[in-house]
C-alpha cells in the first residue's frame, strides 16, 4: 500500500511536521544543543541518540518499550547511511539527487521510500508502513545538512583570510 506525506521543517531549528491528507500526523524534534531528537509519528514515539564524538552512529529508542530498535550507522565520505533493524534487517539511506533534494530508504528487494525536497518542504512516497523508517530517513537528512553547515562553517575563516590576502 502506498503511502504520500508531505513535511514541512522549521529551518531554525531544523524540526519537521509530517502531514497526512493536509493533518498534521507527526513531528521531529531536534535538541538544541546536539543532534538527538525525538519523533511522534501516528501512533509511534522514538528517540534518536547519537553515540561518540564524532556521531557516526545513532540509537534509536522505542519510547514505550526502552529499548533500542535499529541503529543508524553514518559514511563519513559518502552522503550515505545504513538502518540495522533490531529484527537484523537492513536498510540503506542515499541521497539521490545532484542537489541532494533527493535521498531514498531502501532495502532494496520490496521497501522503498522516495524523499523529494524544497528548501524546507517536500514529499514522501513510501510503499511501507514502517514510521521507523520514514521518520529516520528525515532524520538522517537533517544530521548530513547539519555536518555540510559544520563544513563551511570550517573553511569560511580560511576562505576570508585566502580572499583579504590578495
Amino acid at each position: 500500500m502506498s503511502k504520500f506525506i508531505n513535511w514541512r521543517s522549521n529551518w531554525l531549528s531544523g524540526d519537521f511536521q509530517l502531514f497526512t491528507d493536509g493533518v498534521q500526523k507527526g513531528i521531529i524534534s531536534f535538541s538544541r544543543w546536539r543532534s538527538d531528537a525525538e519523533s511522534m509519528f501516528e501512533d509511534k514515539n522514538y528517540f534518536f541518540s547519537n553515540v561518540g564524538f564524532w556521531q557516526s552512529q545513532t540509537n534509536v529508542i522505542n519510547r514505550k518499550t526502552h529499548e533500542v530498535v535499529a541503529i543508524i550507522t553514518y559514511d563519513s565520505w559518502k552522503s550515505k547511511a545504513v538502518i540495522s533493524l533490531k529484527s537484523g534487517e537492513q536498510y540503506e539511506w542515499r541521497s539521490t539527487g545532484i542537489w541532494k533534494s533527493q535521498f531514498t530508504v531502501s532495502n532494496y528487494k520490496d521497501e522503498h521510500i522516495m524523499y523529494s525536497s524544497n528548501s524546507n518542504t517536500g514529499t514522501i512516497s513510501s510503499d511501507t508502513d514502517n514510521e521507523l523508517l520514514i521518520i529516520a530517513g528525515l532524520f538522517i537528512k537533517h544530521i548530513y545538512n547539519k555536518r555540510v553547515v559544520v563544513l563551511v562553517a570550517c573553511f569560511m575563516p580560511l576562505i576570508m583570510i585566502s580572499i583579504n590576502r590578495h
